[in-house]
């Protein structure tokens, strides 16, 4: 064994430097239950990049074939291991009687349409962002993040196609503090026609049209107004 010189000065131990990495965002996926929200869900599973929690905000009536459709797709995700959660609007006031808990007690209680009936859609706003922002506001992943000063990440949706282009460049003005919206699709410039081959190539169906009876009620007022303005053109002649 060598002996160690008394003399010799002791070498300096370097502290350990350490690098701290925030943890990341919790990312959220608005799920519509239709193409482009179905495309999109698919995609980030097979990247290996899947959403936190995927969230649905069920106004009580949609189509039969959209909640077979949901029914199926929940199973999807539960084998892969992907939380999902659907969320409903409560009300706590009303003005009339008796209660309502869906869209279209809530109609026919107020005797009114909905806003979509009209061509607007403030009743999307209360049935399905409403119900999933006050989920979002009690989940634990998401309040550690507003602690850290983050923002949840909520993917939407949008494909390219003209009319979410549209969509798009409305929602994108918007500023939130709490959330950062992003746009998967668009990045990836998918159109409608993209989404629905990524959901066949899948092995999956494609999921129907996601709308509620009223929106059916918006195109035949829509095409009970334009045949009534084509009449008036015909008696003119």
């Amino acid at each position: 064994m060598l002996a160690t010189d008394p003399s010799a000065p002791a070498a300096h131990i370097r502290d350990i430097d350490y690098i701290r990495v925030a943890e990341p965002a919790p990312v959220v996926l608005a799920y519509g239950i239709g193409v482009d929200s179905t495309a999109l869900l698919v995609e980030l599973e097979s990247r290996g990049t899947p959403p936190d929690l995927v969230l649905t905000g069920d106004p009580g009536i949609e189509k039969p074939e959209t909640y077979a459709y949901q029914k199926m797709i929940a199973a999807w995700m539960a084998a892969r291991g992907i939380r999902y959660e659907t969320v409903r609007y409560t009300p706590r006031r009303f003005k009339h009687w008796p209660p309502y808990y869906d869209l279209l007690a809530n109609v026919l209680t107020n005797a009114t349409l909905p806003s979509i009936s009209l061509g607007r859609h403030s009743c999307s706003l209360k049935w399905k962002v409403a119900p999933q922002d006050a989920f979002l506001k009690q989940w634990a992943p998401a309040k550690a993040a507003w602690a850290r000063g983050q923002k949840v990440i909520r993917l939407i949706g949008y494909d390219a196609s003209p009319a979410d282009t549209r969509r798009h460049a409305h929602a994108s003005a918007i500023e939130h503090d709490l959330f950062e919206c992003r746009y998967p699709l668009r990045e990836w410039k998918w159109d409608r026609a993209a989404c629905i081959a990524r959901i066949e190539a899948a092995g999956l169906p494609v999921p129907p049209k996601s709308s509620c009876f009223f929106l059916c009620l918006q195109m035949v007022s829509r095409l009970i107004t334009t045949l009534y303005l084509c009449a008036i053109k015909l008696t003119a002649v």
